[in-house]
């Protein structure tokens, strides 16, 4: 048989279509377990994306904080204003790393009119006096909100409302940085 210029492909197309209808014809079988497979395999992918999708938007989740502790001299070098706070009873308990200790009540209210608040409030404003005294004299190039940071250690039982009073401390003394680390109590 002699094959024309372009029947060719005509013939090769019969052909792979005759190929495929015996196929069908014949039947094919479908292997499940694979398709089940894949789909689980799938599914987990998606999932994780998920889950890191959400971690991602919000990066507080999932990562609970584990603050180290370390019993440590105060060190009149170090930079910053160290101190903890924690609740003992119906009153706030403040330690500083002097080992000074301020105590108010628990209620945010009536803590600002008492008499330990308003010594704390003194102390901060001493401790901020000393400090830009200390970095005149020295003519050190360190930034002054670099060496009156304030670093508080809050109970985990605290809420935000028993911290308003030391803000409005460190504001009134002009402390501009803070930072937080949670202490989980011992039961």
């Amino acid at each position: 048989m002699q094959i024309l210029p372009g029947k060719k492909k005509v013939r090769m197309l019969d052909e792979a279509f005759d190929r495929a209808s015996s196929r069908l014809e014949e039947g094919t079988q479908v292997d499940i377990s694979v398709g089940m497979l894949a789909l689980l395999i799938t599914g987990v992918i998606a999932l994780a994306c998920g889950v890191k999708a959400f971690d991602v938007a919000n990066p507080r989740l999932s990562y609970p904080g584990q603050p180290l502790a370390m019993d440590l001299d105060a060190n009149e070098t170090a930079p910053g204003i160290w101190f903890s706070m924690a609740p003992d009873d119906d009153k706030v308990i403040l330690t500083t790393d002097d080992r000074r200790i301020f105590e108010w009540s628990l209620d945010p209210e009536e803590a600002l009119d008492s008499a330990g608040y308003r010594e704390f409030e003194k102390f901060l404003k001493e401790r901020r006096r000393q400090i830009v005294e200390n970095l005149v004299l020295s003519m050190s190039r360190e930034d002054l909100d670099t060496r009156s940071m304030a670093v508080v250690s809050l109970d985990d039982r605290l809420t935000y409302a028993h911290f308003k009073p030391v803000m409005l401390a460190l504001v009134g003394a002009g402390i501009r940085s803070y930072g937080f680390e949670t202490l989980v109590a011992e039961d």
